[in-house]
C-alpha cells in the first residue's frame, strides 16, 4: 500500500535547454515518468532539487493533488532550492441575503 499523488510540472520561466523533463526526471528518480497517472513518488523533493540544479536558470512549478481531501500543494524549484505552498481552503462568511 502507499500514498498516491497526481503530479504536474510546469516551466515558469527560463528554459536552460530543458527538452524532455519527463524522461530526464525519470532518470533522476530511477523508476520513470511520474507525471502520467497518480503515483507514489516519495522522494519528489530530493529528485526535483537535484533536477533543478541541472537546469539552474529554469524555474519549475510542481503541483500535487494527493488522495486525501485537501491535500493540494505547489512547490517551486530553482537551482536546487525549493518553496512549498499548501492550499488554503477558505469558506465565505455566512450571508443571510444569499439564502434561497
Amino acid at each position: 500500500m502507499g500514498y498516491y499523488t497526481k503530479h504536474e510540472l510546469e516551466i515558469i520561466e527560463g528554459n536552460d535547454n530543458v527538452t524532455d523533463y519527463e524522461h530526464e526526471i525519470g532518470e533522476v528518480n530511477g523508476y520513470g515518468d511520474p507525471f502520467g497517472e497518480e503515483c507514489k513518488w516519495y522522494q519528489h523533493e530530493k529528485d526535483m532539487r537535484e533536477y533543478s540544479q541541472r537546469h539552474p536558470k529554469t524555474l519549475f512549478k510542481l503541483s500535487g493533488v494527493g488522495e486525501e481531501a485537501g491535500d493540494i500543494w505547489v512547490e517551486y524549484y530553482l537551482n536546487g532550492k525549493m518553496q512549498r505552498i499548501p492550499a488554503k481552503i477558505v469558506f465565505d462568511d455566512y450571508d443571510p441575503e444569499k439564502l434561497r
